[in-house]
């Protein structure tokens, strides 16, 4: 449900004072008017001292990084892609959005052929590696409505729009300029949050309201949805992993801050099969608020929160944290390209209240994480 687009500045500036801020879908601002297409210009030397704000994954080998030289406002992204783990890189043309004046972290995705990045506000689409990038419009919605994720199913981009009144799932053609509504894949009420993932094929969409009302749907064609027993407890949202090995995992959380400043519950539940009744897979994990989740296998699982990453290898019976950051962080682009191989990136602050910002990579279903280098 959380994911990149928070105010991370704000949230790990709280966190390095001893303020664990919940963090939630932010309100932005629109920016300024856009052309429908972007033509990029050619292939940059990419520069010393990119920090990555974003990270996405075909494979284990072949993956994107989307940053910019610093957090203010205006600054230029940056996209440089790998085909061999980081190990070397290119520099790709960026989508044009310089950095938001809101501080909402803006981020990019790659699938099916498909890069699709956003700051929260706008939406742009490329496939053919960056040449040309389509201002994808969102119809229908306020100007404080958000973009809280984006997936690509079928050469269809999904997103996930929410406002303070509502949340819905929209879709378009990539490069056709234009997302609409999905029928039926909508929530109306305050506090609307939601999820969608595309994660071992089927695509699924979860959307809630303030904690009391939930709905689910899955579809194998990205275009037919059926409704479905709901993944979560009512009065806990949830955070899905996919489909591994036939199993449908799905984080169920409490709302922020709900057992202490900052702390949620936290509980893996799973379904047999698409459409099948979930259960709680292991006992209820109290820990600084969950922001990220992501399942390598229906066994092998991470949950990004404010502070750590927790990591279980037995289907969230017992965890254990990886990655500390003692003054605050955001996860983000937490996902595994396959069962053993996943990355992140950790944006926070050292103890002199200097940037720090780093890929990691997981060989292991993220037992151990190692720093990946950049240019």
């Amino acid at each position: 449900m959380i994911k990149r687009h928070i105010a991370a500045l704000t949230a790990i500036v709280g966190c390095a004072i001893g303020l664990a801020t919940p963090v939630m879908a932010a309100t932005t601002t629109p920016g300024p008017a856009t052309p429908a297409a972007a033509t990029a210009p050619a292939n940059q030397t990419i520069p010393r001292g990119l920090r990555p704000y974003s990270t996405s994954w075909l494979t284990p080998q072949r993956g994107i990084v989307l940053g910019y030289l610093k957090r203010a406002t205006g600054a230029r992204p940056y996209l440089i892609a790998t085909a061999n783990g980081g190990k070397t890189w290119r520099s790709l043309p960026a989508p044009p959005l310089p950095y938001p004046l809101d501080n909402d972290v803006p981020y990019a995705v790659w699938q099916d052929g498909v890069i699709v990045a956003t700051d929260g506000t706008r939406v742009y689409a490329t496939t053919n590696g960056g040449r040309r990038w389509t201002a994808e419009k969102i119809g229908g919605w306020s100007a404080s409505s958000y973009v809280g994720q984006l997936v690509v199913d079928g050469g269809r981009i999904f997103a996930l729009v929410t406002s303070n009144k509502a949340a819905a799932i929209d879709a378009g053609t990539a490069r056709s300029g234009a997302l609409r509504a999905v029928k039926g894949l909508s929530i109306s009420g305050s506090g609307a949050y939601g999820a969608v993932t595309t994660v071992g094929g089927p695509l699924q969409a979860d959307l809630g309201n303030d904690y009391v009302t939930e709905k689910y749907w899955y579809s194998r064609d990205a275009v037919h949805f059926a409704a479905a027993r709901l993944p979560c407890p009512v009065g806990s949202y949830a955070m899905l992993g996919g489909v591994r090995g036939g199993t449908v995992v799905a984080l169920c959380n409490g709302s922020p801050s709900d057992i202490g400043l900052g702390q949620n519950d936290k509980r893996v539940f799973t379904a047999p099969k698409l459409g099948g009744a979930f259960k709680p897979s292991g006992p209820t994990l109290d820990s600084a608020n969950g922001y990220d989740f992501a399942a390598a296998s229906a066994r092998d699982l991470t949950i990004a929160t404010g502070f750590n990453l927790y990591v279980s290898v037995n289907a969230g019976k017992t965890w254990t944290s990886r990655i500390p950051q003692n003054n605050g962080a955001t996860f983000a682009g937490l996902a595994f390209p396959s069962a053993s191989v996943g990355y992140v990136v950790v944006n926070t602050y050292n103890n002199q209240l200097k940037e720090v910002d780093t890929l990691y990579r997981t060989a292991n279903a993220g037992r151990t994480w190692r720093a990946v280098p950049l240019p």
